[in-house]
């Protein structure tokens, strides 16, 4: 059985299917009305197969993916596909052996007739009712299926030979993720030595890219990440091409999801970010025009699902390669958002005809479609962090009759944006297509402005003809003309009512324009010297720090929220800058938490040196696992606020310098700020802090982290003699 060596070859690297491939969703075409699906499951407690069925109802979403292996046709799945098939749902199902029997399937007699005549029974019992078969999962993770890719060609010829009496679709090789050799390979090899699959399956995941219009950097490595061009849409396209040199009819996507586990190292609100990225994933997967269809799922599972079964672990097989029960109590489960946005993607785009797409090209996406009952109907998102006004794309006469839902279908009053949370735009009473009347103007959009998108907190673009910048809108402060009245010009008229620094920098307090029982804190950053050159091709201060704020605050690590910054548009890094965040009042500085331990002090404010030690840590481990590194964290720059029930929160201040730091950070990494921090500290208190630190972290530092504390200590003495203070 070769794997077709030369077809993978000329196929994979042919110049049709990396450089001729379009990385652009695709106008001019009509979704299919089966597109959307859902992975489901069933469990012992028989009251899960209503709850799943009338949650699909709600959906209103009929195809569905069910899997079986040997002792489900005596069980909860077989009693709950029998009830799927008489409510009339269009099954796929996927029918694979056990992890042990897929193991020993190339070599094991006993174990390939056991597999025959398991496919015969189910064969026999749901040919003519059962839409399609799935044969196996996932071949190229064999420690999830059992599967190696001559293991998987042997099962599928024994599935043809089963199949020879009946007249069934049959689906596969439904590769994990995107790697097309083992796509190329297989569906070769199937192609001569029995049958090719009716329908080629893939779970075409992009969760290692993040975002789903992302490049991904990690086929043949950073450098051809712009050579390449592979997104979603243009890996669907390679895999369509394959499927059909191979002879498949289609191409679908039978799993895909965004563990909330991993959302929850980027974002502060996973589920909100489940929610953003399943409805952009759907509407260029749908607009690639490469795919037939995408089954979403799994439906229940509390990390990886629409549906939280409030039943913490996980199985040892993979849920994308074999969804097998449902766990957990079905009175205890709980809908999350991101299942009211299938429902209302699906209704929406169901039969809907695409007349523009355009996408991430410059950071917007856009799409404009004509509904099922002629409805004329937008869809747009910027990426991750950035934002455009409204006006800046459509005339203030086509947003006057516009209606704004969000992703869930939930009516939103006077967006002033459009950012990375999926805005539907309908127009009622329109029945031709109009384009955003700005529309070409925005081809060579692009922001290296970092935008906040939280639920209290949402950043908006603001320019004039001197500056441009950004403010932020709250829940409490939703108006718009916060940015005209804090800019610079109107700044020199505020009344100063503290000053907290005027040397390099300037700081000094204000009363909040729209709250006088609030203050604002203003930073001037004023470069001066060497650092007119050193800073000509950086970003301003004020940019800097607006950028680390929002970014902080997205990933759940507290600073004072950044309110507005203004810039020059010309030499930004050289010339004068505004960073405006919010005044905290009543707070202390970690420097305080030190002196007292460091002159003896069992306590602090109610906390003894291993509570505060454990705090700290725990925050500072916090933020480096989000990807941040300070780079300036000295005791001054972790401020802290007691409330009246004792509680303690952390605030970074200073960030200007801080970084985001793809990937996990490491050892190295970390105790750059680590040895800022421990400087007024005594070597004893150290060796605690570090060791507070490596139980947060769930890791050790080697003992060279000595050796850098010791010479940021030598370092900072160092300037103290020079400058005569030591």
């Amino acid at each position: 059985m070769p794997l077709a060596i030369g077809d993978v070859a000329a196929t994979v690297f042919s110049p049709v299917a990396w450089s001729r491939l379009c990385d652009q969703p695709k106008a001019s075409l009509r979704i299919p009305d089966d597109f959307f699906g859902i992975n489901i499951a069933s469990s012992e407690d028989e009251c899960c197969d209503e709850y799943v069925m009338a949650r699909l109802r709600e959906l209103s979403i009929h195809n569905v993916r069910l899997a079986l292996s040997y002792g489900s046709l005596d069980g909860p799945a077989a009693r709950f596909l029998d009830k799927l098939l008489d409510n009339r749902f269009v099954v796929s199902l996927v029918v694979l052996p056990p992890l042990d029997d897929a193991r020993k399937m190339l070599s094991d007699r006993k174990v390939q007739e056991q597999w025959r005549s398991f496919l015969a029974e189910v064969f026999n019992r749901y040919a003519g009712r059962v839409a399609v078969f799935e044969i196996g999962s996932t071949p190229n993770r064999k420690k999830w299926s059992g599967f190696r890719p001559r293991g998987y060609l042997q099962a599928w010829k024994i599935a043809c030979e089963a199949a020879r009496n009946h007249s069934v679709s049959l689906a596969g090789p439904n590769i994990q993720d995107f790697e097309p050799f083992y796509n190329a390979g297989l569906l070769f090899a199937m192609r001569r030595m029995s049958r090719v699959p009716d329908i080629h399956t893939n779970n075409l995941f992009v969760e290692r890219v993040v975002e789903p219009e992302a490049y991904d950097g990690r086929v043949l490595g950073k450098w051809a990440t712009n050579l390449l061009k592979l997104n979603l849409v243009k890996k669907a396209r390679l895999l369509q091409t394959l499927g059909d040199k191979a002879g498949c009819k289609k191409t679908i996507s039978t799993c895909k999801f965004w563990s909330t586990k991993r959302l929850g190292r980027w974002s502060r609100y996973p589920q909100d970010k489940k929610v953003d990225y399943l409805v952009r994933y759907l509407v260029l997967a749908a607009t690639s025009g490469a795919l037939g269809g995408v089954y979403w799922g799994p439906l229940i599972c509390w990390r990886d699902g629409l549906i939280d079964n409030q039943a913490p672990g996980y199985p040892d097989i993979d849920h994308s390669s074999f969804y097998s029960r449902v766990r957990g109590d079905v009175a205890n489960f709980l809908v999350t958002p991101a299942f009211f946005a299938l429902g209302h993607v699906a209704r929406r785009l169901r039969n809907a005809r695409c007349d523009h797409a355009v996408s991430g090209v410059s950071g917007v996406s856009l799409f404009a479609f004509i509904g099922s009952e002629n409805e004329v109907m937008h869809v747009c998102w910027c990426r991750d962090g950035q934002a455009l006004r409204l006006t800046d794309l459509y005339s203030e006469e086509q947003l006057a009759t516009a209606v704004f839902t969000d992703a869930c279908g939930t009516i939103v009053q006077s967006p002033l944006t459009i950012n990375e949370r999926p805005l539907f735009i309908d127009f009622p009473g329109q029945t031709n297509q109009q384009l955003p009347e700005y529309l070409p103007e925005m081809s060579d959009y692009d922001s290296d402005i970092v935008y906040a998108c939280l639920p209290e907190l949402q950043g908006v673009p603001w320019e004039n003809q001197h500056w441009r910048g950004a403010f932020a809108t709250t829940a409490a402060l939703p108006l718009s003309s916060l940015g005209d009245d804090l800019m610079p010009e109107k700044l020199a008229g505020q009344a100063e009512l503290e000053v907290l620094r005027d040397r390099r920098n300037r700081l000094w307090n204000i009363a909040h324009p729209l709250d006088q029982q609030r203050q604002l804190t203003v930073k001037l950053s004023r470069p001066r010297g060497i650092r007119c050159l050193t800073h000509r091709f950086k970003p301003s201060k004020g940019r800097r720090h607006w950028n680390i704020a929002s970014i902080m605050l997205q990933r759940g690590i507290s600073t004072p929220t950044p309110v507005a910054f203004y810039e020059r548009h010309r030499n930004s890094g050289v010339r004068d800058s505004y960073y405006i965040c919010e005044f905290i009042p009543d707070t202390f500085s970690s420097r305080h938490v030190c002196s007292a331990f460091r002159l003896g002090q069992k306590e602090f404010r109610g906390l003894d040196k291993y509570q505060w030690f454990e705090l700290l840590t725990g925050f500072i481990c916090k933020m480096h696992d989000a990807g941040i590194l300070h780079l300036d964290l000295s005791v001054g720059n972790l401020m802290l606020r007691q409330e009246k029930d004792g509680r303690i929160t952390p605030y970074l201040i200073d960030i200007g310098r801080a970084k985001v730091v793809k990937g996990a950070l490491g050892g190295r990494l970390r105790i750059l700020d680590l040895m800022r921090i421990c400087y007024k500290l005594d070597w004893p208190d150290r060796e605690l802090f570090i060791q507070h630190y490596n139980k947060c972290w769930g890791k050790k530092f080697s003992p060279f982290w000595r050796l850098a504390v010791g010479y940021y200590d030598f370092k900072q003495k160092s300037k103290k003699y020079l400058k005569g203070k030591g």
